[in-house]
């Protein structure tokens, strides 16, 4: 039999998008849709589509200028010290040079800008190498190709692109649609790391017609050559849908010489892919330029803000009203001593210059305003500009460390940790919450063929990796795995001897087993090459190119156990080697097979078939899937009870299952089906929900055509034919260490809440065998859809609502329409049940009274039951997970020693995602110590994450996973994390932070977040001290004298305060400090609960550092001004005037300053010598020069026969002017350094506690802070301890008012332990993250 071809792609769903709306999306959402593209080759003269030009790059060498200060301006500091700018330049009004703030924020857009044209210069010339490679485009009038730029090709040019030219590049220049390649099929393989990151190639084929026409095969040649006279006679269109972002979808037909020819994604070359293992192909392009998928998914990632930003943004709100306060009380007091008589004359001593508007008496309101502003210009630095320039240079030497740190590099592959956002070091301190996908993220993703069921037989020996973890954590010890068979290919470790290399022929299973293995041989996509590239002077050395593991793990499989896929052709016709008994790997006599339709897996079936024909024409249909995907439509014949308890068992061995099954088709059923198929493929658009609707009706055996799939409709008509081949069970192996990281991140307080897609039963091992659960959390509270749908015995009570649901659906499954009416009518009346049973009761009285008049029929009747009973069971399903939340609820309120873990499965997850039901389901995750969601789709994980993070605002979540399918998570986080694997880099495109390994996130966290945390809550911190130190000295000066806003300080030093003279310390500081060593660190995990408790940046912090601010600037003023009242300042007798008092009280500013940083240093290298000193030195070397070389340069104006400029040289013989340093300096930081002692000793945190046990090991024998605790040893804790720890795990109620306080050591706890033991502390902050 020989049908029509149907493409790989064509079939329904393929990979999940990245963005955008499909057509049929589109239109179901009322959206315009737009009209077919039409492509035609050669191109039209008159095209108006896009040029395949590529821009990237955001500025340009006219707009940079204007465009960025506008961004810059964005920000509201920049904007208000712009405003003070211009304020400072009136001169009537100012009391300061504008030198003094045009220079601050002229480096600061200067700096920013200088960053943003080098990355722009850096796109230029990435778009500049882009659009300057070179392919081949067919020349029409000349009759051969010609090489062009990537930035010439148009849509509809024909273009070449080769692997053996290099002249030109193997990359694709434009979306092709394939027409013709150099392999005898017509394929072609395509390396798409640059567009999803994925390592595995994928296959690409050309259609027969095209192919064949364009290609021609000399006797005995391996490679084809280019016929380019049919090249020059080719005329064609192309109908597709209209660009989009969604990489691997395309719907479009061919229209060539009168033929119709369906094309799909397995027909579509995208731009920026490298062709791979094929010598040339040949394409017309139908997109270009920023209509390419690339393009059209290059978007920005989402802007995220940490916590410390957030913050820091509402302090600075809350310092401009102060600011505005002080000025205004300034203002006030001003107009005040204007209108006073002893003042009203004006004061010519006192600035600003112009007194004429400033001192007139006669208009206060004027003198009020003028000196407000006056004011605003002269305090202006009590909101330091610098602090974000600051912390941007800071965040990227931080990022730096992370990608240097040699412990989170995994040498094997070459990998290292890779920040992809500068910005969220310290977000990495302050995770409460992990949300991890498991399949090649706690796991290795590399499928290992272990055991299979066949015929309700199971097969395969020795232990998986789980199994052993189990047995571990149980103290029990599992024998080793037996050896691999002889003769079979290197790394198969599948192990029994009655399937190996054919030795199943003649046993009593051999149909079956014969059976099973051609399912696996046939229904997948894998290709195979060889390196010779002939199968049959290969030998057995053939080389599979798969999309996924799963499938070269199952082909690999068929091969070593007897049936060998060989090869494909160009008309899909499969040759297969059936080995005999005793037959080497590779061996034995030769079956080919046509493959006539391809139905691809979708996240929504979860299956695969295949329509395939052997050489006496039998007509099969092989699906493979989900066991509840396929289980449903199976036949229960003997062996479906035992398969059943096999994959049962396969799952809790941690395993990955896979059921085979299938059914002989009848011709004339097959035919009408691929009539209707083949007329499907052919559609431009909104091809994808039909080719589904079309696999579900031959896989499903639907009685009624056009029907969705019943996993999806309940109402669906489905019978059982299929007959079941077998089950495969994978093992992916876990990461390495991922057991010890998840013990140790579970110790630092951190709740890991697990979401996979796969089996409940799969995803419970692999938490026993990650340490993830435990023994003590047993009973596991599940909520999953078997446990729904049994008796509700389980249940404390049954609710009205349940019992009358229950009713309805017993009446409904018999057919019992007036039972059933009648049960709907009782439950309406009931709370909860009104809607549903209520809608249900009006439609059953309609359907009566169609009954009466004769209308209705058997066939509406029965479809109408069928359609109720499905709504009754969704409805029961959604009252039971109601039931069993809220029981959980009344559970969980009870602490318990071990702690509570929950596991809950897609379906019940998605009822407990109800409005209705969120908050509830929210309560009982937060009680437990984990949370396991299996059966989950892309979107129900990202829910999950948004239902924690919109509710616990004070909470910080991180997403980790490693494919496209966890992309939605990982932006939705606070904090993304992608792991570079097997599986691709869509997952890392969309990550903040890119890991080789999971187990690399325990250092990431505990050690560089919780470094990170506390040096830029403290850089944050002491950076508004040392500014308010500066500027609210100006504040004492200006009150004593008589509210004039005069400036205490020279214009150069407060232009350069925060600049040079107290920057390098603080960005020093920021970069390098360490209040303890990594060891110590890992060894004592519950040290991360500083960041989650906000110790480091919080309002209370914040505000000791302003207060301190506030203390000491008073202090410096005032005692400075004490020292050198009535002393002589110089030799000739002069005491000291305006400006040498400014100069030493900004000479005190700087030590204070400096000392205190000192004092907040934890750790030392010679960095923190080296600039510590030089930042002092500097100051005075700064004094020495500009004072004696630079006069009335940068000064105000003021001649330099006052002294202003020669001030160091006169104050610097004078003994008050050190004395004044000494004393001042000593005064301001000897309380510090008390209240430093007296904090760290008597009211400790836990730091504070680590750090003395380190410096003075001798005063704490029994404590140790060397190595790190070993993987799945728990920490010592007393019953007390955990008693008290359980006080402080609080939750409110009712649900609608869930908020999650965490109260961790040092923030509620801190003030029951001032007096307690160092080792009863210790012992109460272990047992808070043990319990916690």
């Amino acid at each position: 039999m020989k049908a029509a071809l149907t493409p790989w792609c064509a079939a329904a769903g393929s990979v999940m998008p990245m963005a955008g709306t499909s057509p049929s999306q589109q239109e179901g959402l009322g959206l315009v849709v737009v009209d077919p593209r039409h492509v035609y080759c050669p191109a039209e003269e008159s095209s108006t589509f896009e040029v395949n030009y590529v821009q990237t790059a955001r500025y340009n060498k006219w707009n940079f200028l204007p465009k960025n200060l506008l961004l810059q301006f964005h920000r509201f500091v920049n904007c208000f010290f712009l405003t003070v700018s211009i304020l400072a330049s009136i001169s009537s009004i100012s009391p300061i040079g504008p030198l003094t703030f045009w220079l601050p924020i002229g480096l600061l857009l200067f700096t920013t800008m200088v960053k943003d044209a080098y990355e722009d210069y850096q796109r230029h010339k990435a778009d500049t190498e882009e659009n300057a490679r070179v392919t081949e485009v067919f020349n029409p009038g000349l009759g051969d190709f010609m090489q062009m730029h990537w930035k010439d090709v148009t849509v509809g040019s024909i273009v070449r692109v080769s692997t053996t030219n290099s002249d030109t590049s193997p990359m694709i220049p434009a979306d092709l649609t394939l027409l013709a390649s150099s392999t005898k099929t017509g394929t072609a393989f395509l390396e798409t790391a640059n567009l999803d990151g994925e390592s595995n190639l994928k296959l690409r084929e050309s259609p027969a017609e095209t192919h064949h026409l364009l290609t021609t095969f000399q006797e005995g040649a391996a490679h084809g050559a280019l016929n380019k006279a049919n090249v020059r006679k080719l005329a064609l269109k192309v109908v597709c849908n209209p660009p989009d972002a969604f990489l691997y979808d395309f719907h479009a037909r061919m229209e060539i010489e009168g033929q119709e020819i369906p094309l799909g994604g397995g027909h579509l070359l995208q731009r920026s892919t490298k062709l791979r293992n094929t010598k040339w192909v040949v394409g017309v392009a139908v997109y270009t330029g920023r209509e390419t998928k690339i393009q059209m998914n290059m978007s920005d990632p989402p802007n995220k803000i940490t916590g410390i930003e957030r913050q820091l943004n509402r302090f600075m709100l809350y310092l401009f009203w102060g600011l505005m306060a002080m000025s205004l009380i300034g203002g006030i007091g001003s107009t005040i001593m204007v209108v006073s008589p002893e003042t009203g004359s004006g004061a010519w001593y006192l600035a600003p210059e112009d007194k004429t508007a400033t001192f007139d008496a006669n208009v206060p309101g004027v003198v009020t305003l003028l000196s407000f502003f006056a004011f605003v210009i002269l305090l202006c630095l009590f909101i330091p500009i610098s602090l974000y320039v600051t912390l941007e240079f800071v965040k990227l030497f931080l990022a730096t460390a992370i990608w240097g740190d040699r412990e989170m590099w995994a040498a094997e592959e070459d990998m290292r940790t890779l920040p992809r956002t500068m910005g969220l070091c310290e977000e990495l301190g302050q995770i409460n919450y992990i949300f991890s996908d498991k399949t090649g993220t706690l796991t290795q993703n590399l499928m290992e063929f272990r055991k299979c069921s066949i015929a309700g037989v199971v097969y395969g020996r020795g232990h998986c990796e789980v199994e052993r973890a189990i047995a571990r954590l149980k103290g029990q010890r599992l024998p080793p795995n037996p050896p691999a068979h002889d003769g079979v290919d290197k790394g198969f470790n599948f192990v029994d001897e009655r399937l190996v290399a054919g030795s199943w022929q003649g046993s009593p299973q051999e149909g079956n087993i014969q059976m099973f293995l051609t399912h696996l041989a046939l229904n997948h996509t894998v290709q195979v090459g060889y390196a010779s590239g002939d199968a049959e002077s290969a030998g057995t050395d053939p080389q599979y190119q798969a999309e996924s593991q799963d499938e070269w793990a199952l082909v690999h499989c068929a091969r070593n156990l007897g049936v060998f896929f060989q090869r494909r052709d160009e008309a899909h016709n499969v040759e297969l080697r059936v080995a005999q008994q005793g037959d080497p790997v590779g061996a034995g006599a030769t079956e080919v097979w046509q493959v006539l339709n391809v139905n691809m897996f979708d996240n929504i079936r979860k299956r695969t078939s295949v329509v395939v024909s052997n050489s006496a024409g039998d007509l099969l249909l092989l699906v493979k899937g989900a066991d509840s995907s396929v289980l449903p439509f199976v036949e229960q014949d003997a062996s479906f009870a035992p398969t059943e308890q096999h994959i049962a068992e396969f799952s809790n061995q941690g395993l990955r299952t896979l059921v085979l099954a299938g059914r002989a088709l009848d011709p004339e059923e097959y035919a009408d089906w691929n009539k209707r198929y083949q007329r499907v493929a052919l559609q431009a658009s909104d091809r994808d929900e039909a080719m589904r609707m079309l696999a579900s009706e031959i896989e499903e055996s639907h009685s009624e055509p056009g029907k969705r799939s019943a996993l999806v409709d309940g109402s669906t008509p489905t019978r059982r034919r299929l007959r079941l081949h077998g089950v495969t069970a994978l093992e992916d192996k876990l990461q390495e260490r991922v057991g010890e990281c998840i013990a140790q991140l579970a110790k630092a307080m951190i709740k890991i809440w697990v979401l996979t897609g796969d089996k409940l039963e799969t995803a419970v091992n692999i938490g026993y065998a990650t340490a993830l659960l435990k023994t003590e959390m047993e009973p596991l509270l599940r909520v999953c859809h078997e446990d729904m749908v049994k008796t509700c015995s389980q249940y404390r009570t049954i609710s009205g609502v349940e019992h009358c649901l229950t009713g309805a659906l017993e009446r409904a499954t018999a057919g019992d329409l007036a039972g059933l009416e009648a049960v709907c009518q009782q439950g309406r009346n009931l709370v909860g049940g009104e809607l549903l049973l209520g809608a249900l009761c009006d439609r059953l009285a309609r359907l009566r009274v169609r009954q009466g008049q004769g209308t209705a029929d058997t066939v509406e009747t029965n479809t109408e039951i069928v359609l109720i009973e499905s709504r009754l069971r969704e409805a029961l399903l959604k009252e039971r997970v109601r039931q069993r939340i809220l029981e959980l609820c009344e559970v969980t309120s009870v602490e318990r020693p071990g702690g509570w873990a929950l596991v809950i499965d897609g379906p019940c997850l998605r009822a407990a995602m109800h409005p209705d039901l969120r908050l509830h389901f929210l309560q009982v995750g937060l009680r437990c110590k984990a949370v396991l969601c299996a059966r989950v789709t892309p979107s129900q994980k990202a829910q999950v994450l948004l239902l924690v993070k919109e509710n616990l605002t004070d909470q910080v979540t991180l997403a980790i996973g490693d494919g496209a399918n966890d992309v939605s998570m990982i932006q939705a986080a606070h904090v993304g994390v992608g792991i570079r694997g097997k599986e691709g880099q869509q997952a890392v495109l969309a990550s903040d932070y890119a890991l080789p390994r999971f187990a690399f996130l325990e250092r990431l966290l505990l050690v560089h977040g919780r470094w990170d945390y506390n040096r830029i809550g403290t850089m944050v911190c002491y950076f508004f001290y040392k500014c308010n130190v500066m500027s609210l000295t100006l504040l004492w000066y200006a009150f004593d004298n008589a509210f004039s806003s005069q400036p205490l300080y020279d214009d150069g030093y407060q232009a350069l305060y925060n600049v040079i003279f107290t920057a390098l310390p603080n960005m020093i500081f920021a970069i390098l400090d360490r209040d303890l060593e990594a060891d110590i660190l890992r060894a004592h995990p519950e040290l991360y609960s500083t960041g989650q408790a906000s110790l480091m940046f919080s309002a209370r912090r914040f505000g000791v550092f302003v207060g301190g601010s506030i203390v000491h600037s008073a202090m410096l003023y005032y005692l400075t001004l004490l020292c050198i009242d009535r002393n002589v300042g110089s030799e000739d007798g002069k005491p000291f005037g305006m400006w040498s008092m400014g100069t030493i009280t900004m000479t005190n500013v700087i030590m204070v300053a400096s000392v205190v940083m000192v004092l907040l240093t934890k750790s030392w290298c010679f960095l923190h010598w080296g600039i510590y000193s030089i930042s002092v030195l500097y100051w005075f070397l700064f004094m020495y020069v500009y004072h004696a070389l630079w006069p009335g340069l940068l000064g105000n104006g003021i001649d330099e026969t006052d002294g202003v400029y020669s001030v160091f040289s006169k104050i610097s013989p004078a003994w008050p002017y050190w004395m004044a340093m000494v004393v001042v300096t000593a005064a301001c930081c000897l309380p510090v350094l008390c209240y430093m002692y007296v904090k760290e000793h008597y009211y400790p945190n836990i730091g504070d506690f680590y750090r003395r046990v380190v410096a003075q090991p001798h005063l704490y024998p029994n404590e140790s802070v060397s190595p790190p605790i070993p993987a799945f040893q728990a920490l010592a804790t007393t019953a007390q301890a955990a008693a008290a720890a359980l006080r402080f795990l609080t939750f409110e109620d009712p649900p609608a008012r869930c908020r999650y306080i965490s109260n961790l050591a040092g923030r509620r706890v801190g003030h029951r332990l001032k007096r307690a033991p160092t080792v009863c502390r210790l012992r109460l902050f272990r047992g808070l993250h043990d319990i916690g």
